[in-house]
């Protein structure tokens, strides 16, 4: 099977790589794991894991409330700066609905062999969101 680059790359208006994921706390959707009070506590709501360099950059602090923007939608969470991630890539989980949602971010673009939605990665921005 030959290389294929993903669907959505980042741009000048979404600059960054996002891909989502699960954590340990929660299994598939967290319907079930969020009604488990210590689960749910260990992992209370919608995050967004970005690099402190690069969250310097767009003047975002650890906890901070950010926007996180793609050509579908913006998804409201709070800022966890990491140094296990890349600089130019964010990571938020897909457990949670409502205004945290990760899925409205995603690309629904089709892997043409799978046809599997390459919900992993899409292009967004981030931005204070001047709450907290």
């Amino acid at each position: 099977m030959e290389y294929r680059a993903v669907a959505e790359s980042p741009s000048p208006e979404y600059p960054l790589y996002l891909t989502t994921g699960r954590v340990a706390g929660h299994y598939q959707s967290g319907t079930q794991t969020r009604r488990v009070q210590s689960l749910s506590l260990s992992q209370p709501g919608a995050f967004v894991e970005i690099h402190p360099a690069l969250a310097e950059v767009f003047g975002i602090g650890d906890g901070d409330m950010v926007n996180v923007t793609s050509a579908r939608g913006t998804a409201l969470a709070r800022a966890r700066l990491t140094r296990t991630i890349r600089h130019d890539t964010l990571f938020m989980p897909f457990h949670w609905g409502g205004d945290g949602r990760a899925n409205l971010l995603t690309n629904p673009a089709l892997d043409p062999g799978s046809k599997m939605p390459e919900f992993k990665v899409c292009a967004v921005r981030i931005e204070p969101a001047g709450i907290s």
